[in-house]
């Protein structure tokens, strides 16, 4: 197996020291021709640490840190991808573990293992799992695994040993995507202490595991908790989209406007739109065939053309006048044909709403899209602009915050909570 990339920038320095976030200066698995710099794992690339599972080198491939020292507590965070990577039916592939022993060379290891992150493909789904080491040798496992969705999912661990023989308070808590999930307590584990932890793959792969893994955002310190990074500097986890944001970018649906941040405010064009909306529907893996020629005012060269032609095969938009065809892609798109595209992209060209009855004081029964506007309101998707009375503002342009919560709510996709 290969390893490379480890962070998305030299910026964003994985944290790995426990008192203070430093760079990571662990240590590389010795397989020729990985690349360092000065000992420490190179900065390249979009995110941080890839590993591609390459047949027949199945060998575990892993960053190691050697910052813990004789640690009872420990917590640690990390964001993982499991698109690219394949696995058979009960296969496991072990993502994280940290141990008791002296800090080794790698690839030997020392000691035992004392808790260690899981990922098992169970019932056609990858599932995460956690273990924790007991002082009799045995491994205490959550009581229920939890189903992770496609993108970047982060999950958090909190661990402590029990503070004296016979007291029985070591514990493993757990979080994903900023949720709390059920942990393990009452843990019989003081006799050992935390020494140095590794990321990637960290044992050998099973044979029906391949494809590529992806990891990024490492953080680890003794206490509190950390939570999920906000990936846009310019949205700031204060605010009430953020969970929307962050869920339209783990689904990586979008990586922003440039430069680390999101652009919220701005508007969203009709050719952004397409694009917007057809990665939502259909999962970022989706490429459109190269564009035709079917409006007049958009060029096959232009960068959305492909996207705006499929929205036109699939029967989500007519273009925006006939006699010449044309899409005005530049051309905003507001709140009124927002509710149509996203209804239509939900349920099929052929869907048509109820009748309206009135919901929002300024969008009136007799209007064009009140039945598409009041059965996004009734689905949940949104809520209106603004109370008594209740107002859609239907005119309004659609901002690529408002972007994000509209995808997030039609499609279902997972959020990611700022947590405690």
């Amino acid at each position: 197996m290969e390893i490379s990339r480890l962070r998305r920038s030299a910026a964003l320095a994985i944290g790995l020291g426990l008192a203070a976030a430093t760079a990571w200066a662990g240590t590389l698995t010795v397989r020729p021709g990985v690349p360092t710099v000065g000992g420490l794992a190179r900065y390249t690339g979009s995110h941080g640490l890839e590993v591609n599972v390459a047949v027949p080198d199945r060998s575990a491939t892993f960053v190691q840190s050697n910052h813990p020292s004789a640690e009872a507590t420990y917590r640690v965070r990390f964001s993982a991808n499991l698109r690219g990577l394949t696995m058979s039916e009960g296969e496991e592939l072990d993502l994280f573990a940290a141990y008791d022993g002296a800090d080794p060379t790698p690839p030997a290891t020392s000691g035992n293992a004392l808790l260690r992150i899981v990922v098992r493909r169970s019932g056609g789904r990858n599932v995460l799992t956690a273990f924790a080491r007991r002082d009799n040798g045995t491994e205490a496992e959550i009581p229920a695994a939890i189903t992770l969705a496609n993108g970047w999912r982060v999950v958090e661990l909190d661990w402590a040993k029990a503070t004296a023989a016979g007291a029985n308070n070591g514990r493993l808590g757990l979080w994903v995507d900023g949720t709390a999930r059920t942990g393990l307590t009452g843990l019989d584990n003081d006799a050992s202490s935390l020494n140095y932890a590794r990321w990637g793959t960290v044992n050998s792969v099973d044979p029906g595991t391949s494809g590529v893994l992806k990891l990024d955002d490492f953080a680890s310190q003794r206490t509190g908790y950390i939570g999920p990074m906000s990936v846009f500097g310019d949205v700031p986890s204060t605010q009430f989209y953020w969970p929307h944001v962050q869920g339209l970018y783990a689904a990586e649906i979008t990586s922003g406007c440039g430069a680390g941040a999101f652009c919220p405010n701005s508007n969203v064009n009709r050719a952004e739109m397409a694009v917007f909306l057809l990665r939502g529907q259909r999962g970022p893996e989706f490429a459109p065939p190269p564009a035709t020629g079917i409006f007049t005012d958009v060029a096959t060269t232009f960068w959305a053309a492909p996207w705006i032609e499929q929205l036109y095969r699939d029967g989500l938009t007519g273009g925006c006048s006939s006699n010449p065809l044309q899409y005005c892609p530049n051309s905003n798109v507001n709140r009124a044909e927002m509710a149509v595209f996203l209804l239509k992209a939900k349920y099929g060209a052929g869907y048509t709403p109820p009748p309206a009855t009135g919901d929002f004081a300024d969008v009136p029964v007799s209007f064009w899209a009140a039945p598409w506007i009041e059965q996004l309101a009734a689905e949940g998707i949104t809520s209106g602009c603004g109370t008594n009375p209740l107002r859609y503002c239907p005119n309004d342009p659609v901002t690529r915050w408002q972007m994000a919560v509209f995808l997030v709510q039609t499609f279902g996709l997972p959020t990611q909570q700022v947590g405690p």
